[in-house]
C-alpha cells in the first residue's frame, strides 16, 4: 500500500487555486447576496468539496477564536468549528453523503435534513447543509430535496457538490445558482505543485503533463501514489501499469483504481491512433467497448478478475 494517504476534504486545512471564488463568495455573503442554494459543478478531484468546507469554516468561525484566515486561505486546527465539523457534532452543520453500501443518497437522509432544520443551533441562526455528491441522489431523494430547498429560510445555506460527468435533475439545478469550476493547464500545474509540496512529495509534474490535459490535480496525485513502489515507468508501459494496478486491487479492493485504469486506456488508444491513423475508427470502437466494460463492472459489482482478464487479452492483442 502507498505510504501517502490523501486527507478527506473536511481535513484539508489548506486551499489551493480558489482565491477568486473564495473572494467572490465572501463579498456576496458580506453584502447579504450569497445564494441560499449553491451548486458547485466540476470534475472529480478539482477540490470542490475542499473549497466548500473552507468557506463553511469562514462562515461558522467569524466570531470564534482561531477564525478562518482569508489571507492564507487556511483553517486553524484549533478552531472550535473545525473540530466540531471533523467530529460531526456541529449544531449548525449537516452533511448529506452517499450510503457506502448502496452508493446512493437515500430519502431517509433527506428526512434527517428536515429534522436538522427544525433544531435549535448553539452559536448563531445560520444553518449550513453540505451535499457531497449530488449525482448519488436517486429519484425519491431528489424529489424530497426539492421540497427542502423550497421550504428553507434565508438563514439556511446549501452547498451542493456535483461531479459534472453525471447528470442531476434539472429541477434541482433550477433551484440553485450553479458555479462551474474549471482549471486550465497552467492553473492545474500550479495547484498540483502546491498540493504535492503540502504532502512533502517530489513528483515532477512535467513528467506527467499529459495526464493534466485529462485529469484534475487531486486525482493525478492519487494516481501517482499507486506507482510509488513501481520499478517501471507506468507512462511508457500502460499495459504493465494496468497489471500493477490489478495487483493493488487484489490486496485492497479499492475501486478508486478504476478511474486511472480508464485514463491509461484513453492514453493507450490515443497513442495507437496517432501511430496508425487508418485504424482510428477500429481503435475508437474498442476503447468505448473497454470503458463500458469497466463502467458496468463497477456499476453492477461484477467479478473484477474476469474484467482484468478481458482487459489483458484485448490490450495485448492491440499491442501486437
Amino acid at each position: 500500500m502507498p505510504e501517502l494517504h490523501i486527507k478527506k476534504s473536511k481535513n484539508q486545512i489548506e486551499l489551493f487555486g480558489y482565491d477568486y471564488h473564495f473572494s467572490l463568495f465572501k463579498n456576496l455573503y458580506l453584502k447579504k447576496k450569497l445564494p441560499n442554494a449553491i451548486l458547485l459543478s466540476g470534475q472529480k478531484g478539482s477540490g470542490k468539496c475542499t473549497f466548500a468546507y473552507h468557506f463553511i469554516n469562514f462562515l461558522l468561525s467569524q466570531n470564534e477564536k482561531y477564525s478562518y484566515s482569508t489571507e492564507s486561505y487556511s483553517i486553524n486546527l484549533n478552531n472550535s468549528s473545525y473540530i466540531k465539523l471533523c467530529d460531526n457534532t456541529h449544531s449548525n452543520f449537516f452533511l448529506l453523503e452517499k450510503d457506502m453500501i448502496n452508493n446512493v443518497i437515500k430519502i431517509d437522509s433527506i428526512r434527517n435534513t428536515l429534522k436538522f432544520l427544525n433544531q435549535t443551533t448553539y452559536s448563531s441562526n445560520i444553518k449550513i447543509i453540505l451535499i457531497d455528491g449530488a449525482e448519488h441522489l436517486n429519484k425519491n431523494s431528489s424529489n424530497a430535496l426539492l421540497k427542502v430547498l423550497e421550504e428553507a429560510d434565508r438563514q439556511t445555506f446549501f452547498f451542493i457538490i456535483h461531479n459534472n460527468s453525471y447528470q442531476i435533475l434539472n429541477t434541482i439545478k433550477s433551484r440553485c445558482i450553479e458555479f462551474k469550476l474549471f482549471f486550465n493547464l497552467e492553473e492545474k500545474k500550479v495547484v498540483f505543485n502546491k498540493i504535492q509540496n503540502f504532502y512533502n512529495n517530489n513528483f515532477n509534474i512535467n513528467d506527467h503533463e499529459t495526464f493534466l490535459y485529462f485529469e484534475t490535480p487531486g486525482n493525478i496525485l492519487k494516481y501517482l501514489i499507486y506507482f510509488e513502489d513501481a520499478s517501471f515507468n507506468f507512462i511508457d508501459d500502460k499495459i504493465l501499469a494496468i497489471k500493477h494496478l490489478f495487483t493493488k486491487y487484489k490486496s485492497n479492493k479499492d475501486n478508486e483504481i478504476f478511474p486511472i485504469i480508464s485514463l491509461l486506456i484513453e492514453l493507450f488508444y490515443n497513442e495507437l491512433a496517432i501511430k496508425n491513423i487508418k485504424y482510428v475508427n477500429f481503435y475508437f470502437n474498442n476503447k468505448i467497448k473497454i470503458l463500458k466494460k469497466i463502467n458496468d463492472s463497477i456499476k453492477f459489482n461484477l467479478d473484477k478478475k474476469l474484467l482484468f482478464l478481458f482487459l489483458e487479452e484485448i490490450l495485448n492483442n492491440e499491442k501486437k
